[in-house]
């Protein structure tokens, strides 16, 4: 028998995951959607592709998993709020947030990230109550800044062992 899924959300709130912002745009194109992962995984180097979960009754679901591209922002230890805002319904998500589009496709990425990739949307599987997006990644930029983490319900940042 499968365990139950607040012991699985239990289990899950172990992994600690580096924090990120996925934004598109909407279909219309006058909007700009985006949430909170900390499911981002490289998945590839060759070709290189990047993948992260949505999950279906999220607000940004519909235009996320119908976009031809998007932009991944992670996020800096200084950016804890922005993770934040993101992982919130119902908030102006873009409220004090800069924006920036990308260099090689028309994706919104945040300013002042770790590292800007800029994807175009390659596969979508549909898997439990998530969508998988693997997008191939066309464009990266990175910063020499701290990362934000996610652990435990909370946000952190990265401390290395003495001596390592």
């Amino acid at each position: 028998m499968p365990i139950s899924g607040d012991n699985y959300r239990q289990i899950g709130r172990t992994l600690a995951g580096a924090v990120s912002v996925v934004m598109a745009r909407e279909r219309s194109g006058n909007g700009i959607v985006g949430l909170t992962v900390s499911s981002l995984v490289t998945l590839s180097f060759d070709p290189p592709l990047v993948m992260f979960a949505i999950q279906h009754d999220a607000n940004s679901y519909p235009a996320i998993v119908a976009c031809r591209h998007f932009g991944v922002s992670l996020l800096t230890a200084k950016q804890a709020d922005v993770a934040a805002r993101f992982a919130v319904r119902g908030q102006d998500k873009l409220a004090g947030t800069q924006v920036e589009t990308g260099q090689v496709l028309p994706v919104p990425l945040l300013a002042d990230s770790l590292a800007q990739i800029e994807c175009s949307t390659s596969q979508i599987f549909i898997s439990g109550d998530h969508a998988i997006v693997v997008g191939l990644v066309e464009a990266a930029r990175t910063r020499d800044e701290e990362p934000l983490l996610y652990f435990g319900r909370r946000y952190g940042t990265f401390t290395a062992p003495p001596g390592s």
